[in-house]
């Protein structure tokens, strides 16, 4: 690589003049392993190039996740991320979803949206969870909506906060059902006056509600994702389709609300929507009881009639779409890699890839929650 590059290395021999090339590109599999060959890619270069990032002529490759295809219609995805979206979409079209015992309803373009949030909303409970390993319970600290510093500090001395006084009470009705082996009284912590609720799971490991919880970053995103949706979170759930004539006359959905994401022909389109025409009927309606089952109930519904396929790696495609994904100038997308800050940078690569073990354990464990997919 060093040959090819033509700039040399090392602090008599490096000249970023010569480098023989404008864009040097990085081109990793979309798996955690190719994510780790990129990390060891991008500290060569901060260690020995730094010239070439600061002179901008790295950049970071970005193959596409996914692949959707329906008869002669194909779709390159980005991501997770816009993968739920573009499922969403499809699935939303003549979807009405009723929530709550007044049965209220979302549709359209409301229904995208809060569909959107509610993937937000489900992967930070996912990370909320790995402390408390109760989903149910996860959410239902969601609904107290505890997130201020004084739900969890008395009013007066030797008060039990409200929120927590009556989370506990919930927790004494419900013990039994989530299998605590023992669910102890609220608790003061004298030293910095907030009070606590700790128990006991199935599993024998000690779970404890308190301000440190409610303070952390995930639990802290989550409830700002609750709070924008929280009006539509109350079940049952009742998924319906329009009648067929209500289908025929809905607008179809811009192609450029997926970000990312190629537009379908105008030929596709029309094929789609004339088979929708022809072979759309009323489906009945199906109930579901919690956020998460509906959530996976639409991403599904999206998926139907189409056959999806997950590029783990580069070389699992063909030459022709790794040409037409990733390799093609006219139509790849490339990320810049810039160096806006280098003593950031310099701290985060010697906590990562230096030799200080300690250090990077430290690091590994302060952020572990934070990991999202994780190879093991």
């Amino acid at each position: 690589m060093i040959t090819a590059l033509g700039c040399g290395i090392g602090k008599d021999d490096f000249d970023a003049a010569k480098i023989r090339y404008g864009k040097i590109i990085l081109m990793t599999d979309a798996d955690v392993d190719g994510s780790h060959i990129r990390t060891l890619l991008l500290t060569f270069f901060f260690r020995h190039m730094t010239e070439l990032i600061k002179r901008d002529n790295i950049y970071i490759a970005q193959p596409p996740l996914f692949k959707i295809k329906k008869g002669r219609f194909e779709q390159y995805i980005k991501d997770e991320r816009e993968f739920v979206k573009v499922m969403v979409n499809r699935a939303a079209e003549g979807m009405i979803v009723r929530h709550g015992e007044a049965a209220s309803r979302i549709e359209g373009a409301g229904l995208t949206r809060f569909m959107g949030t509610l993937s937000e909303y489900l992967d930070f409970v996912e990370k909320v969870d790995k402390r408390i390993r109760n989903e149910r319970l996860t959410e239902l600290l969601a609904r107290a909506e505890f997130v201020h510093r004084a739900d969890f500090a008395s009013i007066s001395e030797s008060d039990v906060p409200p929120k927590l006084d009556q989370l506990h009470a919930q927790l004494v009705e419900l013990a039994e059902e989530f299998q605590f082996k023992s669910l102890g009284d609220p608790v003061e912590d004298e030293e910095h006056h907030t009070w606590s609720v700790s128990f006991v799971d199935a599993q024998g490991a000690e779970r404890r509600i308190d301000w440190t919880l409610a303070s952390s970053p995930e639990f802290r995103q989550m409830m700002s994702k609750y709070s924008l949706i929280k009006e539509f979170l109350e079940p049952p759930f009742l998924i319906e389709y329009a009648a067929k004539a209500a289908v025929e006359a809905a607008p179809e959905a811009a192609p450029e609300e997926a970000e990312g994401v190629e537009a379908e022909s105008a030929e596709v389109q029309a094929e789609a929507k004339a088979a929708r025409r022809t072979a759309r009927v009323l489906r009945e309606p199906v109930e579901k009881q919690t956020a998460r089952e509906l959530f996976a109930h639409i991403v599904e519904q999206g998926k139907k009639d189409y056959s999806v396929q997950r590029y783990k790696g580069l070389g699992e495609m063909s030459s022709a779409q790794l040409w037409e994904t990733t390799m093609d100038p006219e139509r790849r997308t490339l990320l810049q890699v810039k160096l806006e800050d280098f003593v950031e940078a310099e701290e985060i690569f010697a906590t990562l890839m230096g030799e200080d073990v300690e250090k990077r354990r430290k690091f590994i464990e302060d952020n572990a929650l934070d990991v999202k997919n994780l190879d093991i």
